[in-house]
């Protein structure tokens, strides 16, 4: 394409962008403009967009795959005070929750609760999953068939991640073998706690 053909590819770039409400990627926007566009003149294309937007108060930046239209990091507590938005907090257990998941997934809760030590609730995760940032992935081939969970796209959006490759390094985890272990453990504790629950019951029921 001549510079004027680039030109107008741009500009239609542009408008899908601006009017979509997801990422596009680079299969859809071929899709939508004509399979008979080279991605290689598209690429050029969003190259020009990309510097055409870099010191405006929107950018054109990379998520979950696709471009979309953002606006500048530096204007942030500016939008926020037009829209009033007060930013819906997670609480830590929900963060270290969503953090296990996004570094070891697929991984089913047993696996989580093992890490964290502590029992994650059914209102967390459904919370996770409203949200768009994990969702069941299937289910593990192991006696009890657990689902297993992983992050979703709508988690690479708002984190403004292209890939789960741009999440930051992990600090060390345990590896598989460890965490099975406490599992296990977990699995034998609740078996004893349910046993002897049980055996109380059954005293009283008699006395």
């Amino acid at each position: 394409m001549n510079s004027d053909d680039i030109q107008k590819l741009a500009s239609q770039i542009e408008a899908v962008v601006l009017a979509s409400d997801e990422p596009l990627t680079l299969p859809k926007l071929r899709a939508l403009l004509s399979d008979e566009i080279q991605s290689s003149d598209i690429r050029e294309a969003i190259t020009e967009l990309e510097a055409h937007y870099q010191s405006r108060g929107i950018r054109l930046e990379k998520a979950a795959g696709g471009w979309q239209f953002r606006t500048a990091p530096e204007h942030a507590e500016l939008i926020h005070s037009m829209w009033e938005i007060k930013p819906q907090r997670l609480s830590r257990s929900a963060l270290e929750t969503l953090a296990i998941i996004a570094y070891r997934q697929p991984t089913t809760r047993a696996e989580i609760e093992a890490l964290r030590g502590v029992k994650v609730s059914s209102q967390m995760v459904a919370t996770l999953q409203e949200r768009g940032w994990i969702k069941v992935l299937g289910r593990k081939e192991v006696p009890g068939r657990p689902h297993l969970f992983g992050t979703g796209k709508q988690f690479l959006i708002d984190f403004g991640l292209e890939s789960l490759k741009d999440l930051p390094e992990s600090a060390q985890l345990m590896d598989e073998d460890e965490i099975q272990q406490m599992v296990m453990k977990n699995i034998e504790q609740h078996t004893e706690s349910d046993e002897t629950d049980e055996a109380e019951e059954e005293t009283n029921q008699t006395a």
